[in-house]
């Protein structure tokens, strides 16, 4: 196979560049969307959340953690964990301490 040498001067250089550089965020956006929605067994959530995995079957047993059943066996979306955990987040005492004195500050009694 003989090499082939191209001339390009800098505008399709730009452009190349630019179509390249393109790609490349497409498939890595591409790729964190599937990582985001990858299903999970019950092995993989546990690790995944740091939960043992007795833990994880008394969520599903109270329904408080997303899960999805077929058969006997138990699969978690990733993302939908994730957004589980952040849903639990608790404000910091500063913060909670802020919200009391913007609240009393427009409420005066």
């Amino acid at each position: 196979m003989n090499p082939k040498i191209f001339l390009l001067n800098e505008d399709q250089i730009e452009d190349l560049v630019g179509r390249i550089s393109k790609k490349l965020y497409e498939s890595f956006l591409l790729e964190q969307s599937n990582e985001k929605d990858e299903v999970l067994t019950i092995d993989a959530a546990a690790k995944l959340i740091k939960l043992a995995k007795p833990t994880i079957y008394g969520l599903v047993h109270k329904k408080s953690i997303p899960h999805y059943k077929k058969g006997k066996r138990l699969y978690f979306h990733k993302s939908e964990l994730l957004e589980w955990i952040q849903s639990g987040r608790k404000d910091t005492r500063d913060a909670i301490d802020n919200k009391v004195n913007d609240y009393l500050l427009k409420h005066k009694l």
